[in-house]
């Protein structure tokens, strides 16, 4: 158990200093926490720290260095130190944010709604873990105190993560967008990854929530809790999406929220995207921003990984390599569409974290794949090779270059050209390629 005193001294210790848990990313005067991970023991890596400049080491382990300051447990005391943050902050509402998709767009959206009524503090980029998120309050401690609202985003890739990071924010409004398939070799079955992802809903402080009603499973859940519930989604729902529509570079949406709305979107937004600003608005309406769509005429999406969209000479390029899973193809298939092309062709490559239901989920992206015109296969991971059951590939290829060469002789103005797979895939080379052949010819 770490002591309070302890944990008061970290705080200390680690004020308006830059806090490192890779030995390798070390500069002169930065603070370093040995952390144990699953494979890699960060204290072991004290001593090349200190060889890089840190001016500070917390860990485990005793050295024989004044600038090494020995805690009971490392990964303890920086729960404790968030927590012991969040506990002298103002913040009249928490909103803790989970789901297979969209966590982070929904934050982004929540977040700039309820900055048109206070500050805001929101977790950085995809800090999501039990690690991350503590050390973004901690790093950006300063924004925290000041701010009225806090957006707070909880990912989880084992058992148990989601309530851990629960039990640091205890959130007053949770939301859960959508339990689909991402990650679901890390369970032991679908059931136990739905379970994970209501786990949100065991806040202490829990007084409203929002949640995807697309999802039967979330719906009856939602009837049982004993808080405010609203939902998104397509039908009976708080907020529903009527429909959608691309316009000159544009999004179109028409929504209904105690009555119809409509409004015009900075850029191409995806059908999640849209799911996920159904969400966001529901938070906000929460909140108290009385009318939330007035202020999107000026919010465009502070993205280039998720759904980009390109026009180069004639032929429209989509790039989606932030995540992936079956879920987030139907919704981008669903996107796409509604946008005009001669053809439309899918360049591929595996969905991961799948386990035992790997060759499924790839059999299942094979039937998507065939509402394309022509689709190719990026096999930098076997996994891929199962959607050929489904589909009949116009080339199957682990070579960037291989692939980028048959899309410039193949492709032609008019076409669309959608890129997407699991980012560990890295099938951006191939994407890159193919854009440097486009530019040059």
């Amino acid at each position: 158990m770490i002591s309070k005193s302890s944990v008061e001294e970290f705080l200390l210790q680690t004020e308006d200093r830059n806090i490192v848990i890779d030995s390798r990313k070390v500069s002169a005067g930065d603070v370093f926490i040995g952390l144990k991970g699953e494979k890699v023991d960060g204290n072991d890596f004290v001593g090349e720290a200190l060889s890089k400049g840190a001016s500070l080491v917390f860990s485990d382990k005793a050295f024989d260095d004044q600038r090494v300051l020995r805690v009971d447990d490392t990964n303890e005391i920086l729960i404790e130190a968030a927590k012991s943050i969040l506990s002298k902050s103002k913040l009249s509402n928490r909103i803790g944010i989970t789901g297979s998709n969209g966590k982070t767009t929904t934050k982004e959206i929540s977040s700039f709604f309820l900055s048109k009524l206070g500050r805001v503090f929101k977790t950085a980029g995809n800090l999501n873990t039990e690690i991350g998120l503590p050390l973004s309050l901690l790093e950006n401690r300063r924004e925290l105190f000041s701010a009225q609202y806090g957006v707070f985003e909880f990912g989880t890739s084992t058992k148990g993560d989601i309530e851990k990071l629960v039990g640091i924010v205890q959130p007053d409004i949770a939301v859960l967008l959508n339990v689909g398939s991402a990650h679901v070799g890390n369970f032991k079955d679908i059931d136990e990854l739905l379970q994970e992802k209501l786990s949100i809903f065991k806040s202490k402080r829990l007084s409203r929530a929002v949640l995807g009603g697309c999802d039967e499973r979330l719906r009856e859940f939602s009837k049982g809790l004993p808080v405010e519930v609203l939902l998104f989604g397509k039908e009976d729902v708080d907020f529903s999406i009527v429909d959608f529509a691309y316009d000159k570079g544009d999004t179109m949406l028409h929504f209904f929220c105690d009555g119809d709305r409509f409004v015009r979107l900075r850029g191409i937004w995806s059908y999640g995207q849209l799911l996920d600003l159904g969400a966001a608005y529901l938070v906000a309406r929460l909140v108290g921003v009385e009318e939330p769509s007035v202020f999107l005429n000026d919010y465009k999406l502070p993205f280039s990984d998720r759904f980009t969209v390109s026009i180069l000479k004639g032929i429209t390029v989509i790039s989606d390599f932030y995540n992936s899973s079956l879920e987030s193809w139907e919704s981008a298939i669903l996107s796409i569409e509604k946008l005009r092309s001669s053809r439309k062709i899918a360049v591929a490559g595996s969905i991961l974290e799948q386990g035992r239901e790997e060759k499924r989920t790839h059999e299942r992206l094979g039937e998507l794949l065939s509402k394309f015109d022509e689709t190719v296969l990026f096999t930098r991971d076997m996994a891929i090779n199962a959607a050929s059951k489904n589909v009949k590939p116009a080339l199957v290829s682990d070579s960037e270059e291989e692939i980028a060469a048959w899309l410039h002789r193949n492709v032609r103005s008019g076409d669309l050209v959608f890129f997407k797979a699991s980012r560990a895939i890295a099938l951006e080379g191939v994407y890159k390629s193919f854009m440097e052949l486009i530019e040059s010819a």
